[in-house]
């Protein structure tokens, strides 16, 4: 506080000087008190105790899902979904829906993270891909506390200059620094207010997968099928021959024409071929 106190007294000196001498640079006293300023703020930054290191390590968790499901059970499993989430105090961040997938993002508390993860196996449908990613950002945490805490320091010694100033240039000069300490503050205080955020709530991407009946058949856990099942399907199989071979037929009815009118003629003719070969 010594360099403060020193600033002090010759800003007001200079001010005295200036009243006196009407041939004194009238900018003399703000260059002066920036300077002081900017050697004070220099010292803060140098000076002051570091941040005390942060109690617990900051951890960003971030999980991928997907769950293969047949179209009649998209859903039900959609709702155990959503259940689930509300069972762990989260919240849906985003969604969206096509004709293949159905894809949801929980934001759930860091907590219940891994916990979340484990129930999704019993939503209903196939997991069949898993993955988590943890990131720690401890080292950047506590850098940007570190830096917040120095330059809200050198803007506590500006405030002070800017109450002791009595020029126009000192206010404008001092009052510019405050301005811009104060916008990095509060980008800062942003940043780490979204660490916060990402630390506690985990983001888990869900995706259910639409396959068809026949794909989802096979990623059952039990592959080998009933008498009842292969006898419907073979049931299945012979209709859909018949349905087959009579839209086919149907489809050649001008041939049936053309070939009944044709065997009519033929017929015909050789009926009075024989007629007049007799006569």
């Amino acid at each position: 506080m010594n360099k403060l106190f020193i600033a002090v007294v010759v800003a007001l000196s200079l001010s005295s000087c200036s009243k006196a001498n009407q041939h004194l640079d009238p900018a003399a006293s703000a260059v002066a008190v920036q300077e002081y300023a900017e050697e004070e703020m220099a010292a803060v930054s140098t000076n002051s105790n570091p941040a005390s290191p942060v109690d617990t390590r900051k951890l960003i968790a971030k999980g991928n899902v997907d769950i293969k499901v047949k179209p009649e059970n998209v859903d039900s499993i959609y709702d155990n979904i959503n259940a689930l989430i509300r069972k762990y105090n989260g919240y849906k961040s985003s969604e969206k829906q096509n004709e293949y997938r159905y894809s949801v993002s929980a934001s759930i508390p860091s907590a219940s993270f891994e916990d979340f993860t484990d129930a999704l196996s019993k939503v209903g449908g196939k997991m069949s891909d898993k993955s988590i990613n943890v990131q720690d950002v401890t080292d950047e945490y506590t850098d940007l506390v570190s830096e917040i805490k120095s330059k809200e320091a050198a803007l506590e010694q500006y405030r002070v200059l800017l109450k002791r100033a009595n020029k126009i240039s000192e206010i404008i000069e001092i009052q510019t620094k405050i301005d811009n300490l104060q916008n990095d503050i509060d980008i800062m205080n942003g940043r780490r207010i979204n660490i916060d955020r990402k630390v506690a709530y985990s983001v888990v991407d869900i995706d259910l997968i639409i396959v068809k009946k026949e794909v989802a058949k096979d990623d059952d856990d039990d592959n080998t099928p009933s008498f009842g099942s292969e006898l419907l399907d073979s049931l299945s199989d012979g209709w859909a021959i018949i349905k087959f071979l009579v839209v086919f037929l149907l489809r050649l009815w001008p041939f049936f024409i053309i070939g009944g009118a044709g065997y009519f003629i033929y017929k015909k003719r050789k009926g009075e071929s024989k007629t007049s070969s007799k006569n």
